[in-house]
C-alpha cells in the first residue's frame, strides 16, 4: 500500500492538499514503512481554482491514502471516487502513518 504525505519539511504533516507542491510517498509492506520517493507537482499555470487539487490528485493516483493538514470537500470527494482515502492530520509524519495504520 502506498501512502502520500503532504509535508514541506519531511517531518510533519503540514500542507493543505491543494497547496502541496509535492508529496512524500511511503510504501507499507507488513510492519515495514519505507520512504519511496518525493513527487513534485507540475508547474503548469493554474487557470481555475480546481486545477490546484486536480494536479495533486494526478500526483498521487496510485496511492491508497493521503495524509494532509487540511482538505476541502470537493477534492476529498474526488479522491474518494478514485479509491483514495484523505486523512487530515497535523502530527509528525511517522506518527501520522502509524496512527492511520492502527486505525485501519
Amino acid at each position: 500500500m502506498k501512502i502520500a504525505v503532504a509535508s514541506n519539511n519531511g517531518k510533519t504533516v503540514n500542507l493543505h492538499f491543494g497547496d502541496a507542491s509535492h508529496c512524500l510517498i511511503f510504501e507499507v509492506d507488513g510492519n515495514q514503512v519505507n520512504f519511496v520517493e518525493l513527487r513534485e507537482k507540475s508547474r503548469k499555470p493554474i487557470k481555475d481554482h480546481s486545477d490546484r487539487w486536480i494536479q495533486s490528485l494526478e500526483l498521487i493516483n496510485d496511492c491508497h491514502v493521503v495524509l494532509c493538514s487540511r482538505i476541502g470537500p470537493e477534492p476529498k470527494e474526488s479522491l474518494k471516487s478514485k479509491g483514495i482515502e484523505a486523512v487530515e492530520s497535523q502530527k509528525e509524519v511517522t506518527e501520522a502513518i502509524k496512527d492511520y495504520l492502527s486505525n485501519k
